[in-house]
Order: C-alpha cells, then sequence, then structure tokens
C-alpha cells in the first residue's frame, strides 16, 4: 500500500493483494488496523456479514484481523468482540443467535473454559464420566445456536501436570481436552464447523500460541504474531460454512507436477520418481494433489506447452501419479493463462471466484493477480518440497464434512466435458438429451441425504432461489414438503443436484428455496422439478405455486428460467406466481423413480 493511502478502496486493495502467508506481521497489522476504521460496505461486490465472536478471553484485536481475512474472502463484515467472562451467558441468550441472513458467530474456546477437569488420581471410568458431562454442557449450549456458527476447539494446556503422560492418560486434563473435542465433534449441526486448535497450535507452534504476560495485562492468551494464522484459519471454516470454498484446483505442469520443461529437457529427463529427492517432493506433491481430488476438489491443467508434448507424461512416465482421468479439464497452448481460465471456467460452468491456481513462475502468478484478481493465487516457494505446505496454507479447500455427492464430484466434471463436447456436435439437442438414458430419482429425505440436502442449499449460488438456508433439523421436520432429485445418466451418478423445499400456505405452494447444481445446467432438470412441484400442490389441494425470488450477483439467471416456466411476476415484484398445470414445453426424456415409496 502507497503511503498512508486511507481511502477505502485502497485499503479493500491492500488487504487482497496481502500474501497470506507470507506477508510479515507489520505489514498485515498495517492494514488490519486502519481497515476497523473506514467504512467498507458496498464496495468491490464485498458481501455484507455480521460476525459476533463469543468468549472468555478479550478478542478486540483478533476481531481486526478477522475482519481484514473476511475481506479477502469478499466479504464486508461488522465484527464485534465478545463481552470478557460472556461465553456461557452469551451462548445463553445475551447474543441473538437465532437464524438470520447475514448473522453469523464464531465461539472460542480455551483449556480455561473447561468446567469439569480431571483431578489428581482419578480412575479411568470417572475420567470418561467427566468428558461426557463435559461435553454435554457445551453441546446443550452451542446447540442454541441458529445460526452459521464456527467454533474453536479447546486448546491444549502448557501445563502437564502428568507430564508426557498428561495428553494420553485418562485423568490428565490434556487427555481430557483431546477426548471432548473429539466428542463434540460428532454432535455438531451442520449449521456449525469445529476448529482443531490442536492443529491450530502446531502450526503457529507452541511458543508462538500463548503470551501468559498478554494473559495477565489484557486476558488475551495468543501472541500477536498467532493473531494473523488463528483469523485465517476462522474465516476460511465459515467461507466454507457459507458455501465459498474453492472448487477447482489449476495446475501448472513444468516445475510444478514435475522438474524440468518437458518441451525442451524431453520426458525422460524429468525430475519425477524416487531415484533424486526432487523427483520424490513432486511424486509427494503430485499424491497430495491426487488426494484433494479423491475428496471432490476439481483438478484443471493450464500448461503452456503442445497438448500433445504436455500430456506424454501422463501417459508415459512411470514416475506420474496423476493420471488423464483425473483432470477435468485439460489445456494445453501458448495462449496467455488468462484467458486459458475463462476458458476452463466456461468448460466446467464455474465462476473463476472458485479457483485456485498453482504456476510455479512469478509472473505467470502476477498476471492471473492483476487479470482475474477473483482467483486465488497460491505463493509457491522456490524448493517444490514445500509446495504441498503453500496450497494447505492457502485454506482454499475447508471441509465441513464429506458426501457422497463430493466423493463424486470429479467424475461428475469430467461428464461435464464429455456432455459439453458431444452436445456441441450434436445436430438435434433432443435426441442428444435422450441418448444419454437420463434417470431423475426423488430421494427419500432421511439421516442418508439430509447432509447432502443441507450442502446443496447452502453452496448453489447461480440456480438458487434465495438466500434462505436450513439446518438438518428443519430438513428433516418439513421432509414431506421437500423434493431431492439425484440425476444419473450413462455417463454419471451426479448425486443429489437439485432441492425444492416447499410449504402449503392457505390455496398455495410456497417454495422457500430452490437450488440446482451448476453441473446439471442444460439438462432440463428444472422441468423435472417443476412437475413434481405441480404434483405435489396438487396433492396439497393448492393452486398455485409461489416462489419469491431475491436477486445477488451470481442467481440473476434465475427470472429468466422461472418466466420460461411459466411463472409470472406483476408489478416488478420477486414473488413469482404460477399455476399448477404442468409443464408444458420442452420434454426432458427423464425416467422418473420415485424412492420415496415402497417398491415391493
Amino acid at each position: 500500500m502507497q503511503g498512508d493511502d486511507l481511502r477505502p478502496l485502497s485499503l479493500v486493495k491492500a488487504a487482497r493483494e496481502l500474501l497470506i502467508p507470507g506477508s510479515d506481521i507489520e505489514a498485515i497489522e498495517r492494514v488490519a488496523t486502519r481497515l476497523k476504521d473506514v467504512e467498507i460496505s458496498g464496495l468491490a461486490n464485498l458481501k455484507p456479514l455480521n460476525v459476533q465472536i463469543i468468549a472468555n478471553i478479550t478478542s478486540d484485536y483478533l476481531c481486526d484481523y478477522v475482519r481484514l481475512m473476511f475481506v479477502r474472502s469478499g466479504f464486508a463484515a461488522t465484527v464485534q468482540p465478545g463481552h470478557y467472562g460472556g461465553l456461557v451467558r452469551d451462548l445463553l441468550g445475551e447474543v441473538d443467535l437465532n437464524a438470520s441472513p447475514g448473522n453469523a458467530a464464531v465461539v472460542m474456546f480455551t483449556h480455561r473454559d473447561i468446567q469439569y477437569p480431571p483431578p489428581l488420581g482419578i480412575d479411568a471410568k470417572e475420567a470418561r464420566e467427566l468428558v461426557n458431562r463435559e461435553v454435554t454442557f457445551w453441546t446443550s449450549l452451542l446447540e442454541r445456536s441458529k445460526i452459521p456458527t464456527v467454533v474453536v476447539s479447546f486448546d491444549l494446556p502448557p501445563r502437564r501436570m502428568l507430564d508426557e503422560q498428561d495428553g494420553l492418560t485418562p485423568g490428565g486434563l490434556g487427555w481430557h481436552v483431546r477426548m471432548t473435542n473429539l466428542e463434540i465433534a460428532t454432535r455438531l449441526s451442520s449449521t456449525t464447523s469445529l476448529i482443531d486448535a490442536e492443529a491450530l497450535q502446531y502450526r503457529v507452534g507452541a511458543t508462538q500460541w500463548y503470551d501468559e504476560r498478554l494473559y495477565h495485562l489484557c486476558k488475551q492468551p495468543y501472541t500477536m504474531e498467532a493473531l494473523p494464522e488463528i483469523a485465517h484459519t476462522i474465516v476460511a471454516a465459515m467461507t466454507g460454512l457459507l458455501g465459498g470454498g474453492r472448487k477447482v484446483l489449476v495446475l501448472d505442469l513444468d516445475n510444478t507436477l514435475w522438474g524440468g520443461v518437458v518441451g525442451d529437457d524431453g520426458l525422460q529427463t524429468l525430475e519425477l520418481g524416487s531415484e533424486t529427492a526432487e523427483g520424490e517432493a513432486f511424486v509427494a506433491f503430485q499424491s497430495y494433489v491426487r488426494d484433494l481430488s479423491r475428496r471432490g476438489i476439481v483438478l484443471a491443467v493450464c500448461s503452456k506447452n503442445r497438448e500433445e508434448v504436455a500430456r506424454a507424461p501422463f501417459r508415459e512416465h512411470s514416475g506420474m501419479v496423476l493420471k488423464e482421468e483425473d483432470i477435468s479439464c485439460f489445456v494445453a497452448n501458448f495462449q496467455d493463462k488468462a484467458t486459458n481460465l475463462r476458458h476452463i471456467a466456461r468448460a466446467l460452468n464455474l465462476g473463476l471466484d472458485s479457483f485456485v491456481f498453482v504456476d510455479d513462475n512469478p509472473v505467470e502468478r502476477e498476471l492471473i493477480r492483476a487479470e482475474l484478481p477473483e482467483v486465488l493465487v497460491v505463493e509457491l516457494p522456490d524448493e517444490p518440497a514445500y509446495y504441498e505446505r503453500a496450497v494447505e496454507a492457502s485454506k482454499a479447500f475447508p471441509l465441513r464434512s464429506l458426501t457422497r455427492e463430493d466423493l463424486g464430484r470429479v467424475a461428475s466434471y469430467r461428464a461435464i466435458a464429455a456432455v459439453q463436447e458431444a452436445s456441441s456436435s450434436a445436430t438435434d439437442m433432443d435426441q442428444f438429451l435422450r441418448g444419454l438414458s437420463p434417470v431423475a430419482h426423488v430421494e427419500k429425505i432421511d439421516g442418508s441425504t439430509v447432509d447432502r440436502v443441507v450442502q446443496l442449499i447452502r453452496k448453489t449460488n447461480q440456480f438458487k432461489l434465495n438466500l434462505t438456508s436450513f439446518q438438518e433439523a428443519e430438513i428433516l421436520e418439513a421432509a414431506g414438503d421437500i423434493i431431492a432429485l439425484r440425476l444419473v445418466d450413462r455417463l454419471q451418478d451426479y448425486g443429489i443436484v437439485a432441492v425444492a423445499v416447499a410449504k402449503p400456505v392457505e390455496r398455495a405452494l410456497r417454495i422457500l428455496n430452490w437450488v440446482m447444481s451448476c453441473r446439471v445446467f442444460g439438462r432440463r432438470l428444472e422441468n423435472v422439478m417443476l412437475d413434481m412441484l405441480c404434483e405435489h400442490a396438487q396433492s396439497r389441494q393448492c393452486d398455485t405455486l409461489e416462489a419469491g425470488y431475491t436477486p445477488t450477483e451470481k442467481n440473476v439467471i434465475l427470472p429468466e428460467i422461472l418466466c420460461r416456466l411459466g411463472f409470472e411476476t406483476a408489478d416488478a415484484s420477486d414473488v413469482y406466481h404460477r399455476s399448477v398445470h404442468p409443464l408444458s414445453g420442452e420434454p426432458h426424456y427423464m425416467s422418473i423413480i420415485d424412492r420415496r415409496i415402497k417398491h415391493e
């Protein structure tokens, strides 16, 4: 940031340009301090968000860093520090935790908040009973929150009364903390995400985590140096909880996935494999990337190479861990990489704000930062052994829970590419869609599907009627008025990709929210959903469908789709109506299997 430029837009730009991790603590602190004194709402497409910190510690300094990290994630967040010593009181009702759009909370535990510490000499059975009491106490309070809530779990205490056994043996306070954290993790609702404080301590370092003197002075237990990493971790978890996690990892090839330049050095001279330390480092990085792919992160290649040369290592080099089938979109040519990233975004039908770019070349990284600021660019170190650490430190891919759809996402995006290729060569779109042999499964809403339904509503951006979200309990309670569709065709089982939550109100079936994954755009699944909604409305003695549309910067396609489906609105209202007669128009060619009906 030049000089003392305190203009709001300049500060937002400065916040986004900070390398996290990478920038020194003084630079981060300077921008964080200046940001807290300016109004940034409405600037640079930042989304509004109100965040309340709930803790027994002083959190004023932390709030400044949290606000900075939210700006970097696309939010103009108002971050309110908690009342010192008010953790239990705030969870009991001092802070409004009722469901409300744009509100979120961060609950911060420390080992000092433990309610049932084990006394010396306790036996194993009594120690486990104390853990159960501890967990019951805190989960009963956390369940009161109806808004997205990030919880920082209990950190390990620096004082270990049982020495090296303190964290390993029932009766140790460290063991009590660990077991409490593990059990709390199993009991949290879908609107809550738990941060592993022990892992956070490990990343920061024990000597950088605690500051006993600072705690005695102002009741902040963390060092000032630890605050950026703590804030970054909190905001990454909250961004994931709000559906803003990144989805695509775009990879360069030469000196990124292997050592050397395949077009110049040749296939057999590449550094890749166990023969050298550097070759092992590239194998390790590819293994990490492959594991990301297996948990649902979509991989793309963007390389300045001739395509046949770029693909050769995937096909012929024995040291390759990644294979061509792991890559959902493969682009190799000599165009600038900003143009190619835009092409990949169109091919995958995703926004650039869901992209992470990894390239060893600093010039290419700067180009993407300048041309496509919505793309997260990882600052790779010179040493390939540390590539994995750099991507991990970006916190680009937060995960609360792993669903069946996450595991199948990569195959799904490969199918998207296949569908696009086939559709571009098809002369008859109806013939093409029919040839896919599609089947729409109407899924039963129960414990096996509720996580995915909640996740889809939360994470969908483009085909999303409004901002209303739901907790697991709400979805299960309203199961009879929810339609969830799973799409299967000869190419792929896409999982649950469309959900409509409805409620009869007098003679109208009110659609509280309706979402559909961008992975199935163009497949006419919305036609199937409309037919299902009409049938459901008739079964509920309703004459009309009613849909309340709330425009966002990403769901601007909805009015056109609603009108095409026969919905109408009066006087520029955002409430759309339609009679319940079946859809007439484009056929969808889908067989329908209703899994809610027990088949003999």
